[in-house]
């Protein structure tokens, strides 16, 4: 390949990813730019992306004496972050399980596993609600996040697979010569190795939990107990919508996961690379 043939080719990757960017990101630049406006700045036609007149007035709103934005925000941490813990701690044993032993009916189990994720969520909604309701746990913060379980453990298992299947089984088996136990060999050895996969796999499922709204929206009764997905609806009206406070809000929702990505971006992308890859 010539080099001209070599700058044409990087032009056209580059001009192509600079498309693709545009179109992811155009609708999040619009929300801001309508979380900026004023009101009668918000359908001025023609439309216009950067403000005339910024005002952080939708923000101040939001977040401000009265709101039950804070609560909602406290809400969700809350729900995401128990689920991720506990999906983490059962998919860390189990992965490892399905990666190093060997058991009857292994591989029929862990693809029963990955064949539970084609089930749409909407297809189990009814039944969870039943369950949930006769254990007397709806309108509870449980309720979500044993819910949660159901599509988050799964993904955690087979994420989490991939990264012991890459660590030689020598390192345990040296371990375990000099005197650890398998657990031992385990939790010192190969935990420690697969921390990147552990900062991937985290950063997933907390994003997935984080944005759920059709479980929130069917477990939760009470104001008090939504999350943000839910909680956002405040903004909108039977007959009108506040889109400049439902757009702020909205943006607020994206801070904690564009936070939490800039530190973990590398270990999420080479995660979820490396769990596409190796079977």
């Amino acid at each position: 390949m010539s080099k001209s043939q070599k700058t044409l080719y990087f032009v056209k990757i580059y001009f192509l990813a600079f498309v693709l960017a545009t179109f992811v990101l155009f609708p999040i630049m619009v929300m801001v730019s309508m979380s900026l406006k004023a009101p009668d700045e918000q359908f001025t036609s023609p439309p216009y992306l950067v403000p005339k007149r910024p005002t952080l007035s939708n923000y101040l709103h939001v977040i401000g004496r009265g709101s039950m934005f804070l609560r909602y925000f406290l809400n969700s941490l809350l729900v995401a972050a128990a689920s991720t813990v506990i999906v983490l701690g059962v998919a860390l044993f189990s992965s490892y399980s399905y990666a190093r032993l060997r058991f009857p009916g292994r591989d029929f189990f862990f693809i029963l596993i990955l064949l539970s994720q084609l089930f749409p969520l909407a297809a189990i909604i009814v039944s969870l609600y039943r369950i949930m309701s006769q254990l007397r746990m709806i309108d509870t913060y449980w309720s979500l996040i044993v819910a949660y379980l159901t599509f988050s453990v799964p993904v955690g298992v087979w994420l989490l697979r991939n990264f012991f299947l890459g660590i030689p089984k020598e390192l345990e088996e040296a371990a375990m010569i000099d005197g650890c136990t398998r657990f031992m060999a385990f939790w010192k050895i190969v935990v420690p190795l697969i921390r990147p996969g552990l900062g991937a796999t985290f950063a997933y499922l907390f994003f997935v939990t984080w944005q759920e709204f059709m479980f929130a929206l069917t477990f939760i009764t009470s104001e008090a107990k939504r999350t943000l997905p839910v909680g956002i609806f405040d903004y909108v009206g039977q007959y009108e919508t506040n889109w400049g406070n439902l757009m702020a809000a909205s943006s607020l929702i994206c801070v904690p996961v564009f936070l939490l990505f800039l530190f973990v971006q590398q270990q999420l992308v080479g995660g979820l690379t490396r769990g596409a890859v190796k079977g």
